[in-house]
């Protein structure tokens, strides 16, 4: 009735007429445009991820990961079968907050990274790499490829002092070992001692004790005092022998 009104009486009025009637869509066509400049230049997860850290696009030089033994008893991981929180130092370079596993079947590491797939990462330009488990930190280094030496690929740092202790984990795979049927995962360690005469295997607590030698009634006497045992099958339990050791050959007038 308004707008008869209006059209009857004068053109001016029925001009305001139309205008108060599209108001509402006048001020949210506005608002729109002002709006929208505003929500699209907030960046997604993603793309902050990416400014964050925008060389971390180098750590994918590597090759396609596809698991070869999604039908074995057990996984070819170390300490765990998901992917842990770590870091990588990459050709000089340290990289935080990644998301990796350790192969010690394979003795290589994968890297998982949003909208990309699981890379094994290029193992000519890791130096080393850490991982996060259980309020513990594994600290492992690259010892390269060279066949003369004694440690090669990845090995595991358990202690550095003027002596160090080192372990190389593997796991090797035996096939259709359970019923017949499915392939089955067993892990294994070998443990290195280097002194000042160089990098050697230990094997035992006696070998152990003749490598660091002219100290073995202290050790003796300390694993005692403490209620320590060296059990060559948590070669962690090896630290605190070989740490001492170091304290008593600085403390040697």
């Amino acid at each position: 009735m308004l707008e008869t009104f209006f059209a009857c009486k004068d053109p001016a009025l029925k001009t305001i007429a139309v205008l108060q009637k599209n108001l509402h869509a006048i001020f949210f066509l506005i608002f729109s445009c002002l709006l929208y400049p505003l929500i699209y230049a907030i960046p997604s997860h993603s793309e902050l991820s990416n400014q964050e850290n925008p060389d971390k696009k180098v750590l994918l030089n590597g090759r396609i990961w596809w698991n070869q033994y999604s039908k074995a008893i057990g996984d070819q991981y170390f300490l765990d079968g998901v992917f842990l929180k770590g870091s990588v130092v990459f050709n000089g370079k340290h990289y935080s907050g990644l998301e990796l596993k350790y192969d010690i079947a394979n003795d290589e590491l994968l890297f998982s990274s949003e909208n990309h797939p699981v890379i094994c990462m290029n193992k000519e330009m890791v130096d080393s790499f850490t991982l996060e488990f259980r309020n513990n930190n594994y600290t492992i280094f690259n010892a390269g490829n060279d066949t003369s030496s004694i440690l090669k690929g990845y090995i595991n740092l358990l202690y550095k002092g003027p002596s160090a202790l080192y372990v190389k984990y593997t796991k090797k795979i035996y096939p259709l070992a359970v019923d017949g049927r499915f392939d089955l995962f067993s892990e294994d360690h070998r443990v290195f001692l280097n002194t000042v005469n160089g990098i050697v295997v230990v094997k035992g607590k006696k070998q152990l004790f003749n490598i660091l030698k002219g100290k073995k009634k202290e050790l003796i006497h300390f694993l005692r005092e403490n209620k320590l045992k060296c059990n060559f099958k948590n070669p962690y339990s090896l630290i605190p022998v070989v740490r001492y050791y170091d304290n008593l050959i600085k403390l040697k007038p």
